[in-house]
């Protein structure tokens, strides 16, 4: 499985650990590359970002979401290639 997260250094904390943890097997190994965001081009203002969380959260309070195990998104990922 493969994932790309693009988050802030501001916003990384024990939650998004912890959040990490939870898509793997307890003692599974994996390996986290880290790169600097200076190349990312952004196609959406504040605003638009700040609307598009809110609508995010809204949709997770009213358990709005897609719960899959790690074997089912790695197969969606790998039908997707």
């Amino acid at each position: 499985m493969e994932t790309t997260i693009q988050i802030k250094v501001s916003e990384l904390n024990h939650n998004f650990i912890d959040a990490v943890k939870k898509l793997f097997d307890k003692d599974r190994e994996i390996k986290i590359t880290i790169s600097s965001g200076d190349n990312f081009v952004v196609s959406e203002t504040r605003d638009e970002y700040l609307q598009r969380l809110l609508a995010a959260i809204k949709r997770v309070e009213n358990n709005d979401v897609v719960v899959l195990s790690e074997e089912e998104l790695t197969a969606f990922v790998n039908n997707k290639k």
